[in-house]
């Protein structure tokens, strides 16, 4: 909005402060004035009114009404002659002082209703005020107090911590236990995913839907926990592991109703996960298994459980999260396999691998894995020790190595080329020979 200084004047007898003393003045104590322009002899306030303030200061009367009560100088005229507003707000002094921690006086409160133009009564200790009509902000106790303090002046108030509570804080049962599961589950190798809520079929169908397949809100985690395992197991290469196994805790909608839903699911033989969380939480889980996903309420099995220990100690342990990004490039494998000697373990052949291979930062490493890595130039993303077996006294180690960029498609031809390096490095000792 932008306001003319010769305009306020002609509110005020009183001569005002300069121009970007005003600026000063209504930027610390009321709103932000982002820049002034002289213009013709004027000088035009370019000012930033928040929008609960838009009621009464949008206009050059409420800019002047509000400067009335920072400079503590009576109007001239009143811009608002409207009839003021019924509605009335019983405060007290020393509501006042305990909710902004100061120090005012009954006298000091009254001034600043005053300087405001706020009508008011006194009744005991307490005033009841009756906010004017243009003054759409001032609603409640807190709405008037807030006032109160910006008048008053907040470094006139001193900075106070507030005073430790005796008095236990209560746990949100829902979220303590939706944390010790998650905890549970990833100690066991399980890895938590977020799959989509929408659906091409269900019971509740979306009016506006941004596709035509995700017309539906999901009834079930089952369907897309089933998705994300065909996923994952399709990148297993690239994983530390030889299974899937990820679990989801969120909403699903049926038609006349709305919960939380809990679903394991698993890519390879079956896990006995579920009796393993039944004996953590110490009761029954029940739920229904198909395709090697487990589904149950999670709403009913909240009522199963006991009310959480009003504490956060078991919640307060601190996790570094590490995250690696993943890359929209395929990857390739090969297999190497090497006959050593049998005192030579496989950690001496995974550093030599990694040296020629120059694996990527971040992934797992060992104490000897410098020797493949040299030669991969940073597109060896994964390595696994696969087989093993002894003949002939000596032992022979097999690996699975995967090669990815970040950049670019990979060809046989540049992966070739790094497994040729691989090999010349591991032949380069006599007593070893690739198979």
């Amino acid at each position: 909005m932008k306001a003319s200084y010769n305009k306020i004047q002609e509110y005020f007898s009183k001569k005002l402060p300069e121009p970007r003393k005003l600026a000063e003045l209504l930027t610390y104590h009321s709103y932000e004035v982002e820049n002034i322009e002289e213009i013709d002899g004027d000088y035009i306030f370019n000012i930033d009114i928040l929008p609960n303030r838009a009621g009464d200061s949008s206009s050059d009367g409420g800019v002047a009404r509000e400067l009335s009560a920072i400079l503590n100088t009576s109007l001239k005229k009143n811009p608002f002659s409207g009839k003021l507003s019924e509605s009335k707000i019983r405060i007290s002094v020393s509501g006042i002082n305990k909710f902004l921690g100061s120090n005012i006086s009954q006298e000091e409160a009254e001034n600043i209703f005053k300087k405001l133009g706020f009508n008011y009564e006194i009744n005991g200790e307490d005033f009841i005020v009756n906010p004017p009509l243009e003054r759409m902000d001032i609603k409640i106790k807190a709405d008037l107090m807030e006032e109160v303090g910006r008048i008053y002046g907040y470094e006139n108030i001193e900075a106070k911590l507030p005073k430790k509570t005796e008095k236990a804080i209560k746990i949100n049962k829902k979220l303590y236990y939706t944390n010790k599961i998650k905890q549970f589950l990833a100690d066991k190798g399980y890895s938590e995913v977020y799959t989509y809520s929408f659906r091409n079929k269900g019971e509740v169908e979306i009016k506006k839907p941004f596709a035509s397949d995700k017309n539906f809100l999901r009834i079930d985690l089952r369907d897309g926990l089933k998705k994300a395992l065909e996923q994952n197991v399709k990148n297993l290469p690239l994983l530390d592991t030889d299974i899937i196994k990820i679990f989801e805790i969120g909403n699903v909608f049926k038609e006349d109703e709305e919960y939380t839903s809990f679903a394991i699911g698993w890519s390879d033989k079956n896990e006995d996960i579920v009796d393993r969380l039944s004996e953590f939480l110490g009761i029954d889980v029940v739920g229904e298994m198909k395709d090697k996903i487990f589904e149950t309420n999670f709403n009913i099995l909240l009522e199963k459980l006991s009310e959480p220990k009003d504490n956060y100690e078991e919640l307060n342990k601190k996790t570094n999260i590490v995250f690696k990004p993943i890359s929209q490039y395929p990857f390739i494998l090969r297999d190497i396999a090497i006959w050593v000697p049998t005192d030579v373990k496989n950690e001496l052949l995974l550093e030599v691998i990694e040296k020629e291979a120059n694996l990527v930062t971040g992934l797992p490493s060992y104490n000897i894995n410098r020797t493949i890595e040299k030669e991969a130039e940073g597109l060896l993303v994964n390595i696994k020790l696969f087989d093993k077996f002894k003949k002939d006294g000596k032992i022979s180690y097999a690996f699975n190595l995967v090669f990815q960029s970040y950049n670019k498609t990979l060809s046989d031809k540049e992966v070739n080329k790094i497994m040729d390096k691989i090999t010349v490095a591991l032949n380069n000792n006599l007593k070893w020979e690739v198979r």
